[in-house]
């Protein structure tokens, strides 16, 4: 770990341990909160998903949308084959001339890292920013498609579900993969630059493209109505799935799973977070106890330090010469040591330059320079 990475770590430690943890806490807290909402978002899904009927294609429409009124939905989950309506159209991307419904096609410009010729790396920088670095670029495409059931797909007239993809784009699709190259960069002379002052340059693209072919059988999980004749499925806001490769019980399986993990993830960082905070808090309550009582000492202190101004008591405190060394003030070398510093005990002081060292900026024990929270009045037997 270089020098700049290991000065990051510390200063997010000293970030985290501020005010004895709460930043700590407050901080896992928000995660708790954060991976709560994901499990009741997850949670939620698998209970919609679990009581959705599992519907055939072509009992669609005489059985669940039966007696709907116009732009009424039910959700369902139907499983079909991927089909091109007689009307529609299809797509055939030039890196894999397959006849397809969808058709992605994505390049990434990958860099390279390294120190450059000044030394200067950010290892840090390069782990959790990198993706923000790498250029995307990402085309989609897709026609209007249908599903048929698998046991009547050959029959062209066989009843089908229209699928619209328009408000699911950015979810999850079961597409694939059918065209992958990694194409080197040219050098030039930015990228010489770049190598001699940066530590990354770019060193290839990366061509991808995804499809969804026709005749590939998948799941869909969404609002199904009867639209002008047809009928047609659409995404459901609440689930995360809408087209998978997954059957219904795969998918009830993975939501459960995830579910789960969330749930001892909420608790692990509930608990952490409750732990701190309560730390935090009980330290802070300490802290104001022992202030208060430092500060109920500094007024007797000063108290009894003014009855003896106007009292007679002290009176031998003008006469160094009866007293030994060890019992001159150290500091003006004059009075009586009567001033005892908490917490560590020393009896070094009169009340005079106890007060003069209280007053400082950062009040220091002239003995052992520790740190003083408050002073004592001692009186001879």
């Amino acid at each position: 770990m270089s020098a700049r990475d290991r000065e990051t770590v510390e200063a997010l430690a000293r970030v985290a341990a501020a005010l004895d943890g709460a930043v700590l806490g407050l901080g896992t807290a928000a995660l708790a909160v954060v991976s709560l909402a994901k499990y009741l978002a997850a949670s939620g899904a698998l209970r919609r998903i679990a009581e959705a009927p599992e519907v055939a294609i072509p009992d669609l429409r005489y059985s669940l949308l039966a007696g709907l009124g116009e732009g009424e939905s039910r959700l369902a989950v139907v499983r079909g084959l991927v089909r091109s309506p007689p009307w529609g159209k299809f797509l055939i991307p030039p890196g894999s001339r397959e006849h397809c419904v969808v058709a992605k096609h994505t390049q990434t410009c990958l860099f390279g890292e390294w120190r450059g010729i000044f030394g200067w790396t950010f290892d840090l920088h390069a782990l959790f920013f990198k993706s923000l670095k790498e250029q995307t670029i990402t085309s989609f495409r897709w026609v209007p498609f249908a599903l048929v059931d698998p046991a009547s797909a050959s029959d062209k007239s066989t009843e089908m579900i229209h699928v619209k993809l328009d408000g699911a784009v950015q979810q999850s699709l079961p597409l694939t993969t059918v065209y992958h190259k990694l194409i080197p960069v040219e050098q030039n002379s930015y990228t010489l630059f770049q190598t001699i002052v940066g530590n990354g340059y770019p060193i290839a693209l990366l061509d991808e493209e995804k499809i969804l072919p026709i005749g590939k059988e998948i799941t869909a999980i969404g609002l199904c109505r009867v639209n002008n004749q047809n009928v047609e499925i659409t995404s459901c806001p609440e689930i995360p799935f809408f087209l998978s490769d997954l059957t219904k019980g795969e998918i009830e399986a993975e939501l459960d799973s995830r579910a789960r993990t969330l749930f001892w993830v909420t608790f692990a960082l509930g608990t952490m977070s409750v732990g701190l905070l309560g730390h935090a808090i009980y330290r802070f309550w300490e802290k104001v106890k022992q202030h208060r009582e430092a500060r109920q000492a500094q007024q007797r202190f000063h108290q009894a330090d003014d009855e003896d101004d106007t009292g007679e008591n002290g009176s031998d405190d003008d006469f160094p010469g009866e007293m030994g060394d060890g019992q001159l003030c150290v500091i003006c070398l004059r009075k009586r040591r009567k001033a005892a510093f908490v917490p560590c005990g020393h009896l070094v002081c009169c009340c005079n330059c106890a007060k003069r060292v209280e007053l400082m900026n950062e009040p220091l024990c002239p003995v052992c320079r520790q740190d003083i929270q408050y002073m004592l009045r001692v009186y001879d037997s």
